[in-house]
């Protein structure tokens, strides 16, 4: 008989094994019958059991060769088990309009989200498991100390909702802090802001590296202190704002004006 399978603390696996949990997360989806659906890191197949008779197609992506063996021989069509790191796999074959769910490790959760905006145009949301913390810094409002430029980026690319928080020790090994279920439904493109994105988020990833300092101190090596006085004073936002107080639609103006 095989011997039950060891989480990998390199891989991150901490699977989910409270069956509430699991069908919260379900409901939450309200995965239709003709979605395709992408799941990062199915692991053991808790979810996978619950999503696949829902949907058309349910493809898995898992790079844990010691896994697919049993996910394979579990799991009939419409599921699909792909062996494979989810940050390499070529999204470019896949339809229009699919929607991804995952439990993603922490170390890697920044570049699976920038993989998602990345490839936003085949994806119409996505639900994931985060740590707490991490799912906070998403969603946070302009003000708050969660608030930065993780926060600008995601909210410019995609609607993100905290939906619920997920007790530590619904896991499996159990993680020393508490995870959120996360909703991010992908943006299309903005004309009116596309030309400025790159200098955009440079203006942004400059002030909240010296988030201490007021944005004229943060940003005046970068862009000039008078210029960006005159710039801040047509938006009617203070000189001595911080950078956290400034919304992502105050950044946005500002660096339109800046570009003039």
């Amino acid at each position: 008989m095989k011997p039950p399978h060891r989480p990998k603390k390199y891989l991150g696996q901490n699977f989910l094994v409270d069956g509430r949990i699991q069908q919260k997360i379900i409901q939450a989806c309200d995965f239709k019958h003709d979605d395709v659906v992408v799941e990062i890191g199915p692991g053991q197949g808790a979810l996978t059991r619950l999503i696949g008779p829902q949907v058309k197609k349910l493809i898995c992506v898992e790079a844990d060769r010691d896994l697919i063996g049993a996910l394979r021989s579990g799991f009939p069509a419409p599921v699909e088990i792909v062996h494979a790191d989810f940050l390499k796999m070529d999204m470019g074959h896949l339809p229009d309009g699919i929607k991804v769910i995952g439990n993603i490790p922490y170390y890697i959760s920044t570049p699976i989200i920038e993989k998602l905006i990345e490839n936003r145009k085949k994806i119409s949301e996505a639900f994931l498991t985060v740590q707490l913390e991490f799912g906070r810094r998403l969603v946070a409002a302009a003000g708050g100390k969660d608030y930065g430029s993780l926060s600008c980026f995601v909210q410019y690319y995609t609607g993100p909702k905290m939906l619920f928080k997920i007790k530590n020790t619904c896991f499996r090994p159990v993680p020393k802090v508490d995870s959120g279920f996360v909703r991010l439904i992908m943006r299309g493109p903005d004309e009116e802001t596309g030309d400025i994105e790159q200098f955009l988020f440079k203006v942004i990833q400059t002030a909240f590296q010296q988030r201490r300092k007021t944005i004229v101190n943060a940003l005046k090596s970068m862009l000039g202190k008078e210029k960006l006085e005159r710039a801040l004073a047509d938006l009617g936002i203070k000189a001595d704002a911080r950078p956290e107080g400034l919304t992502l639609s105050n950044y946005i103006g500002l660096s339109r004006r800046l570009m003039l």
